[in-house]
C-alpha cells in the first residue's frame, strides 16, 4: 500500500496538498497563517530547551518530507526515521541530500525493537509523528516505547488524524459533505480518472480494511492514549471533518483562481460548522514531553485537561 509514493495521488491530490489548506491549519494551530508546524514546535520548545537536537525520531516516515524538513529548519543534528515499507524506504534514501545526517531503518511502531541499534533506548531528544500514528494498531505499546527510546523529558511532535476509526463517520457528518459538494460544479468534483464524486457515504470498514489494514485503526483513541504515557503542553484541533472527505482526489481541481474562490467558501463553511457544533475537528496537533524520570506519570492525571493550553 505504502511502498510507491506515484500511486498515492493516482486518482488526484487530498486537501493538504493545496497552499491554501496548509494556511489554514497553520492558522488554527499557530494563531499564524505564514508559521509553519514544525516551526510552531521549534518555538514552543527553545523557550525551554536549546535546539537543533542532538537526535531525533521519525516514525512513519514514508518518502522522507519530514526528516528532510528538520534538517533544512535546523531542528535536529541527526534523525533515524522508520517505516515499515522497504520499498519507500529507498524511495526516501534516494530523496535525501548528499551527506544527509538521516540514518534509514525498517520497524513496524506496534513492536519497536527497542534497546536494539539503532534503536537505542534513552537515545532520542525528540519524536515526530506526521500522518502516522494513526495507523498503529496498538498505541499503548507505541507510546510507552517511545517514553523508552526517549531521553527523560524527551519531546513528541504529533500531526495526527484523530477522527472515527476506519472512517465511520457520522451520517449528519455525510449530509453536510453531500449538501456542500452538491452546490460545486461537476468539474470542480471529478477525480484525475474521471469520476465525479457525488453521493457521500461513510466506507464501510471492510472497504477500508480491503485498501489499507492500518488505517485509521484507532484514530479516535490518539489523544488518550498520550495522555496515558507523556504530559500534553499543547493540544490543538485544527478540523479538517468537511474539507478532508470533500477534497479527496479532487484537490487538484481548486488550485487555478476560481477554484481558490470555490475554496474559500468551503473553508468557510466549515467554520461555520464547527462554531455552530454540527463538526467535530478530526485532525490535531500536539506538542507533548516524557515523564523527566522513570514512573513519574502519576503527577499527570490531569494531562488531558490541560491540552487545550
Amino acid at each position: 500500500m505504502w511502498g510507491d509514493p506515484a500511486t498515492w495521488t493516482s486518482h488526484g491530490l487530498q486537501w493538504t496538498h493545496l497552499p491554501g489548506v496548509r494556511a489554514l491549519i497553520q492558522r488554527r494551530v499557530t494563531g499564524d497563517p505564514a508559521q509553519g508546524l514544525l516551526a510552531w514546535f521549534a518555538q514552543h520548545v527553545g523557550e525551554q530547551a536549546r535546539l537543533p537536537f542532538d537526535r531525533v525520531l521519525v516514525l512513519g516516515c514514508g518518502e522522507g518530507r519530514i526528516e528532510r524538513e528538520l534538517v533544512s529548519q535546523g531542528i535536529a543534528r541527526e534523525m533515524l526515521a522508520f517505516d515499515l515499507s522497504a520499498k519507500v524506504l529507498d524511495e526516501a534514501r534516494s530523496r535525501a541530500p548528499a551527506g544527509s545526517p538521516i540514518t534509514y531503518a525498517q520497524a513496524d511502531m506496534n513492536g519497536l525493537p527497542v534497546g536494539t541499534p539503532p534503536f537505542d533506548a534513552g537515545g532520542f531528544d525528540a519524536a515526530f509523528g506526521v500522518s502516522s500514528i494513526h495507523h498503529c494498531a496498538d498505541l499503548d505499546a507505541l507510546f510507552g516505547a517511545l517514553r523508552r527510546l526517549l531521553k527523560p523529558g524527551g519531546w513528541l511532535f504529533a500531526d495526527e488524524y484523530v477522527g472515527p476509526d476506519r472512517f465511520q463517520f457520522s451520517a449528519s457528518h455525510m449530509r453536510h459533505a453531500e449538501r456542500l459538494a452538491a452546490l460545486l460544479p461537476p468539474a470542480r468534483m471529478t477525480t484525475r480518472t474521471g469520476a465525479v464524486r457525488r453521493g457521500f457515504r461513510a466506507p464501510t470498514v471492510d472497504e477500508v480494511v480491503a485498501l489499507d489494514a492500518s488505517e485509521a485503526v484507532h484514530s479516535s483513541g490518539i489523544a488518550a492514549a498520550l495522555a496515558r504515557h507523556f504530559r500534553i503542553e499543547r493540544w490543538r484541533p485544527y478540523g479538517g471533518a468537511l474539507l478532508h472527505v470533500l477534497l479527496a482526489d479532487v484537490a487538484q481541481n481548486f488550485e487555478d483562481e476560481e477554484g481558490r474562490a470555490w475554496l474559500a467558501a468551503v473553508m468557510r463553511a466549515e467554520d461555520d460548522l464547527q462554531a455552530q457544533g454540527l463538526l467535530e475537528d478530526h485532525f490535531a496537533c500536539a506538542i507533548a514531553r516524557a515523564p523527566a524520570a522513570t514512573g513519574s506519570t502519576a503527577a499527570w492525571s490531569s494531562a488531558r485537561n490541560r491540552a487545550g493550553s
